[in-house]
């Protein structure tokens, strides 16, 4: 890269000014990467948006990130983004062959490149899907290997919630692979080493640990990640205020400093955690499939007010296609104007990939071709349309 001796001066700056902040902002404790072989490549499982900051702050050796290609259409963002750190771009709503050459490319040149696999920050505090292709673009490069787990910032900055809470945060280096060492090794034996060192299970931690993650509105904009009422069954009918998850159904739960539910009723709390009830609804929703694929065809599974509606160019601008009602049909994504009254409509087969970006952003592609992003200025669950989608119909999705 022309730049890279710029881009190693901006790392390091960035390293030295930043690492006070971050260290008092998180109470971060971390390993400092001492690594026995150049160039190398950092595998590390994804909690928080600040995670390449996190991460960053173990390896003084400059790194390039893999980071999502919707920060590239924010004209401003992505233009210092560009100049400075010069990430390495991905599209979430399709899997990109340009992603995994330009990965190899940066490490054939001997620089040094950090990603997160799972693609996306968790929902639930469990490490996400990891696709072999990990391990399949790890040997191909021809590098060494660093396995890196972060702890502690599910409950720091949960991907579905309004604010960060004091807590404390960990980031250690679990093993290096040397590229030697990882010639001797299968696609399958490698594929899985990196599930297991990058996974992580933020109650089982937290029970043994017990650090209480304390903040205001503990649980607002919970109901981004849990939308299906395990009292009712209603989709779409839960409610966040402050550190209470209701339902109109009667279900009033409070979420605790240490991450658990308290019933503020008589009755027990249907799960504890966030995770036992986000396994629940992705099950609930597979075995509701049948029944919602047998609905009429005007009868919607579910919908959503002032939702905005953008089709979008890759690393480019934006452009809207209309704002208003929201509806998923057993075979149909439907948006209904509300200044025009005009539907467009989307066919479920004709959607190829799907994925969740942040707390409430939809994107999606259409036959490989032309993407889309849903938008919306109030909380309601991104989850609920891709995991319906994904029962109704076949498609790749990204969590």
């Amino acid at each position: 890269m022309k730049m890279h001796a710029f881009h190693r001066f901006v790392y390091k700056t960035l390293w030295h000014v930043l690492k006070p902040f971050i260290v008092r902002a998180f109470n971060f404790k971390f390993d400092v990467a001492k690594p026995m072989n150049h160039p190398f490549m950092v595998l590390a499982n994804h909690v928080t948006n600040y995670d390449p900051l996190l991460v960053g702050l173990s390896f003084p050796q400059h790194m390039y990130f893999v980071a999502s290609e919707h920060l590239f259409r924010i004209k401003v963002l992505s233009s210092i983004l560009k100049f400075i750190v010069a990430p390495i771009v991905r599209v979430k709503a399709k899997t990109e062959r340009h992603t995994a050459l330009s990965i190899l490319r940066t490490l054939k040149n001997g620089y040094n490149v950090c990603m997160f696999p799972e693609g996306s920050t968790t929902w639930s505090g469990e490490t996400g899907e990891i696709t072999e292709a990990t391990a399949k673009l790890v040997k191909a490069s021809g590098s060494a290997l660093i396995t890196y787990r972060l702890t502690g910032g599910f409950f720091t900055a949960p991907r579905w919630g309004k604010s960060i809470r004091k807590g404390a945060m960990e980031g250690r280096i679990v093993r290096e692979y040397s590229p030697e060492e990882l010639k001797e090794m299968t696609d399958e034996e490698l594929y899985t080493r990196i599930k297991s060192d990058l996974y992580v299970n933020a109650y089982e931690d937290n029970a043994v640990s017990k650090i209480s993650f304390r903040g205001k509105d503990l649980a607002e904009f919970l109901e981004t990640a849990l939308f299906v009422c395990p009292n009712c069954q209603g989709i779409g009918t839960l409610k966040s205020q402050g550190d209470v998850l209701s339902c109109r159904c009667g279900l009033k739960l409070r979420y605790t400093e240490l991450g658990f539910f308290e019933s503020l009723t008589d009755n027990a709390p249907p799960f504890t955690t966030v995770l036992e009830w986000d396994r629940w609804q992705r099950k609930f929703v597979e075995r509701q499939a049948e029944t919602y694929k047998s609905l009429p065809e005007d009868t919607p599974i579910t919908s959503d007010r002032d939702q905005k509606v953008f089709r979008f160019e890759t690393r480019r601008r934006t452009f809207k296609v209309g704002e208003g009602m929201l509806y998923l049909y057993k075979d149909r994504l439907v948006l209904e104007d509300k200044s025009t009254g005009k539907q467009t409509a989307f066919l479920l087969q004709d959607i190829t990939d799907m994925a969740v970006i942040q707390r409430t952003l939809l994107t999606f592609s259409v036959k490989g071709k032309e993407y889309f992003e849903i938008k919306s200025d109030h909380p309601r669950s991104p989850l609920k349309y891709l995991l319906l989608c994904k029962a109704l119909t076949d498609m790749r999705v990204m969590i």
